[in-house]
């Protein structure tokens, strides 16, 4: 998918139900990409506003977040174009 119009993520916890949103999928989103992925992931937590709440989550609590599509923007330590083995 080239344009797509928004981006869901999934965070999944060590303990707990995972964290599911969608935001809009700006340019500006789009092209800032890695550079926000790799900021958050060296943060002590990542803060999404969902619902007119604040959540907070310790990235220590963070088991893994998935993202799709998939952001295009290049980030260190990411293997490209992967296929699952069955």
């Amino acid at each position: 998918m080239q344009n797509p119009s928004d981006i869901t993520f999934s965070v999944h916890l060590i303990s707990g139900d995972p964290i599911v949103f969608k935001i809009d999928a700006t340019q500006d989103r789009q092209r800032n990409a890695g550079a926000r992925i790799e900021q958050g992931m060296n943060a002590n937590y990542i803060g999404v506003e969902l619902d007119e709440k604040l959540i907070i989550i310790p990235t220590n609590n963070i088991q893994k977040i998935e993202i799709s599509p998939a952001p295009t923007a290049l980030i260190s330590h990411v293997v490209k174009d992967a296929k699952s083995v069955s």
